[in-house]
């Protein structure tokens, strides 16, 4: 049997205090006041003739948030970043800028790195160190200059 239906049993037909009601069922007062409030809430009255599941969806119904929070658009983040001189940062303030409401900056990159994970194609290159050099030229481009001929 379930504790609900023994906390209600103990208050309707033996008629304990929440204490003792607490003590029998090994939890708190205050855990019974919030089960024999829940119950009242529901019109559940003893003797209960529901089955456990359908007593416990009644005193937990499923919370519906209230609120839910605009996803970013990973996939538009994704090709943005391989623009030069375009950063998380950047992209986040452009979400937030559209949806105040929105995730925070940590949220954001972490969602990045997952949908990053999950559909990059990578090709592992074999090299022996210090034969090949290879230059990344993502971002701003470095300055050279060639000192032989500035004189």
């Amino acid at each position: 049997m379930l504790k609900v239906k023994e906390i209600l049993r103990l208050k309707h037909e033996v008629g304990l205090s929440l204490r003792e009601i607490g003590k029998s069922c090994n939890c708190g007062k205050s855990t019974v006041s919030e089960v024999l409030e829940r119950a009242g809430n529901a019109g559940v009255i003893w003797p209960v003739t529901l089955t456990d599941k359908q007593l416990l969806s009644m005193l937990y119904p499923p919370v519906t948030s209230k609120h839910t929070m605009p996803e970013p658009d990973m996939e538009y983040v994704f090709y943005e970043m391989k623009r030069r001189s375009v950063t998380l940062m950047l992209l986040w303030e452009e979400y937030k800028h559209k949806h105040p409401d929105g995730i925070m900056y940590t949220q954001f990159c972490d969602r990045y790195r997952k949908f990053k994970k999950a559909n990059q194609l990578t090709m592992h290159i074999e090299h022996k160190a210090g034969e090949e050099m290879q230059v990344d030229w993502a971002g701003q481009t470095m300055s050279y200059v060639d000192s032989d001929k500035c004189f």
